[in-house]
Formats: C-alpha cells, structure tokens, sequence
C-alpha cells in the first residue's frame, strides 16, 4: 500500500494508526460488552495485564493514576473486579501497609480466549513480510508507543515535579 506520488512515505501512519486503534477500541469494547463489563474495567484489566508482563506489580494508587481515575471510583472499579472474580487485592509481602493486585487465571483464561484469535490474526497480517521488515514494524510500534506515552505524560503532567497550586486572592 503506497502512498499517492505526491505524499512523501509515512504521511498516512498516523491516519492509518488512528483507524487500527479504532479497530482495536471497537474489539475492546465488544469484549465488555459481551463479559458485562465497563470500558474502564477492561482498562484496569489490560494496565494490569502489561504491567505484569513488565514484571511490574501494581497498587490500587498506581492503577488509579495510570488509567485517570479518582480514588473513590478506583475502589468502586476494584469491588467490581473482585466480585466478578477478575482481580485478587493481596498484601504487599514487603510493607503491610500496601495491596497488590493481580489478575485471577480465570482472567487471563477469558482474556486469551477472547483476545487470542486477534493476537493469531495480527500474526498473520505480518505473513507477507520477511524477518528485516517484521523487525522494523516491531520497532516502529515499540518507538510509536513510547511517544504516544510520554506525549500523553507531559499532558498530564506525570514524571513532572509537583508544582505548588497559586493561592487564591494572590
């Protein structure tokens, strides 16, 4: 898929990205719908998903602010994941003060059973490409991402030192 002679390469990506995330929302949003879950839930899930992935384990604090919640609706969210069976809330070996959560395996068992035939698909839309240019997608998505995430960071003002608010009459 070439661009038009008169579009320089890589002019449509970001049109193009923004009709895959499109896709990718619209499959996200089929999942909550059809396990009666909310779209945030199905958030939490995946934040919780990738963070294990990353070896990275997650507080009710961490999950609020990754997915822009206040406190009082990440405890609602967290009471629903967990007596739908999708979240377990374990103390923090390491300080008692402090929850982790974690995905339950009937979680990820639901997940990959939903989730999985779009990881197949998505594996086979690379099928035309040798192992060079699948690399270079690879990459472009992983430096993509990064920038999406650190554009969406400065924005909301994460891994910026808190500033003091003005005060008021001043």
């Amino acid at each position: 898929m070439s661009p038009p002679a008169d579009q320089p390469v890589g002019i449509r990506a970001p049109a193009l990205v923004q009709r895959f995330s499109y896709e990718l929302n619209r499959f996200t949003h089929l999942f909550a719908h059809r396990h009666g879950l909310h779209p945030t839930d199905v958030d939490a899930l995946a934040h919780l998903h990738q963070a294990a992935l990353r070896g990275e384990s997650t507080t009710p604090t961490r999950l609020a602010a990754a997915i822009g919640l206040s406190a009082p609706a990440t405890s609602a969210l967290l009471r629903r994941l967990e007596t739908s069976g999708h979240v377990e809330r374990t103390t923090d070996p390491a300080d008692g003060r402090r929850h982790l959560l974690t995905l339950t395996a009937s979680a990820r068992q639901v997940a990959a059973g939903f989730f999985g035939p779009l990881a197949d698909a998505l594996r086979a839309s690379l099928a035309g490409l040798d192992d060079a240019e699948v690399a270079v997608v690879e990459r472009w998505l992983a430096d993509a991402t990064d920038a999406a995430r650190q554009l969406s960071d400065r924005m909301t003002g994460q891994g910026r030192p808190a500033t003091a608010a003005p005060e008021i009459g001043s």
